[in-house]
């Protein structure tokens, strides 16, 4: 018994026990999936021929392989012009196995025993899953790194306040003031003091509202930091 099946875009004669290599299907090694389209189904006196598809009929195939094809090498010239260009395509594949064929009523008339999948084969695929389930549980911990507010080692991002860059927020690290609680409670002459640290050229920035901003952040009123920082240039009311 034999099946003439359609899968992307080709046609093939398929008999149960065999391999064969088609357009890449997006599944897993060792899932198994179906064939639909049947053109064809059955031998001899009993083979039945769809219009264009054989209603009920289906192939059960076991996903075995993934790669790529042979290399097809191309070459481009034009004569007198100088002009080549050399390039090359792989196609990609899947290798399946074809597992049992059904035929126009439903029932199953071509059975094989389920494959064996090669160490290397089972070996990779088990490595595919484990990183994707290593990624599923890092990504929870990505997400938390995003928590507003909070730098990606989890310090508070004190540049967020509006006139506060990396080099002035290394300067308010440098005086212990390099959480949003610190900057809060500080006065205005503790702020340009660890702006004096910095040089004269840091003597421009202006620290009025910095503690006013480093309030609302610290108790987590975004509202409000953010209605504050759009009424502030370089930390100045406009």
């Amino acid at each position: 018994m034999y099946a003439v099946i359609k899968t992307g875009g080709k046609q093939y004669r398929v008999s149960a026990g065999e391999k064969l290599k088609v357009e890449q299907i997006p599944a897993d090694i060792g899932a198994t999936i179906s064939f639909n389209e049947v053109l064809a189904v059955g031998a001899g006196a009993d083979l039945v021929f769809g219009t264009p598809l054989v209603s009920g009929a289906k192939v059960d195939v076991t996903v075995v392989d993934h790669g790529r094809g042979e290399k097809v090498r191309i070459f481009k010239m034009r004569r007198r012009k100088h002009y080549q260009r050399h390039g090359g395509h792989r196609q990609n594949f899947t290798e399946v196995f074809i597992s049992a064929i059904y035929g126009a009523n439903g029932a199953q008339i071509s059975k094989a025993d389920a494959p064996i999948i090669s160490a290397p084969v089972a070996q990779a695929a088990a490595a595919v899953a484990s990183t994707a389930a290593v990624a599923a549980v890092a990504a929870p911990a990505k997400r938390a790194a995003k928590v507003r507010g909070k730098a990606k080692d989890g310090s508070d991002d004190i540049e967020l306040i509006e006139g506060v860059g990396p080099k002035i927020a290394g300067l308010l690290r440098d005086a212990n003031l390099g959480t949003f609680e610190a900057i809060s409670k500080a006065s205005i002459e503790q702020l340009k003091a660890a702006l004096e640290a910095g040089g004269p050229k840091f003597n421009i920035a202006k620290p009025d509202t910095w503690a006013e901003q480093a309030a609302l952040a610290a108790k987590g009123d975004w509202a409000a930091f953010d209605k504050l920082t759009e009424e502030l240039v370089g930390g100045v009311r406009k």
